[in-house]
């Protein structure tokens, strides 16, 4: 897949991205596309075009299976040169990467996806959520923990996640004591 076709394909899930939840951008489609490139490294066993597709696409799993807009992104990848075979591997991608990756590039995206929500950016991100659900700090303080704690598939994005990992666990400690510091029980 050549640059161009790269640059069209995110042309076409910018508008899918673009505050769906109220709080994605489409930075953050560029950010899982950096992070899974970073993940990857140089390592030669992977299909890289499928790599990028399941990066761009993360985050866009159920406007994909939704009737119609399956087919409209089946033809308009097609009209890219993405072979079928490929475009169906992305839709089985899609649907399984985020709880029980089968290929490397699956695993590499499970891990930029879960690395995403990892460190200062993660925490924010975070933040933002539990504000919108209505958690209270000490609930705030259990997700930033189980963002921390959660797995991942590759040595490198294992790598990747150490110091953000101890930098939410020293976060969530700070926060319960802070708040307990002047609390009333």
């Amino acid at each position: 897949m050549d640059e161009s076709a790269r640059r069209r394909i995110e042309e076409y899930v910018r508008p899918l991205a673009v505050g769906l939840d109220g709080v994605t951008n489409y930075g953050d489609v560029r950010r899982m596309v950096s992070a899974a490139e970073a993940i990857a490294g140089d390592r030669d066993d992977l299909d890289r075009d499928f790599l990028f597709l399941l990066a761009v696409f993360s985050g866009q799993e159920r406007w994909v299976a939704r009737m119609g807009h399956r087919s409209r992104t089946e033809i308009f990848l097609a009209s890219l040169g993405v072979p079928p075979r490929t475009v169906q591997r992305l839709f089985r991608g899609l649907s399984r990467f985020a709880t029980a990756p089968v290929s490397p590039e699956e695993e590499i995206v499970h891990d930029a996806v879960r690395l995403d929500a990892m460190g200062a950016y993660g925490i924010a991100r975070g933040l933002i959520d539990g504000y919108r659900e209505r958690l209270d700090i000490p609930e705030m303080a259990e997700a930033v923990e189980a963002a921390a704690e959660a797995p991942l598939s590759t040595e490198s994005g294992r790598a990747l996640a150490a110091d953000r990992r101890a930098f939410m666990r020293e976060f969530a400690r700070r926060l319960r004591a802070e708040h307990g510091e002047f609390g009333r029980e």
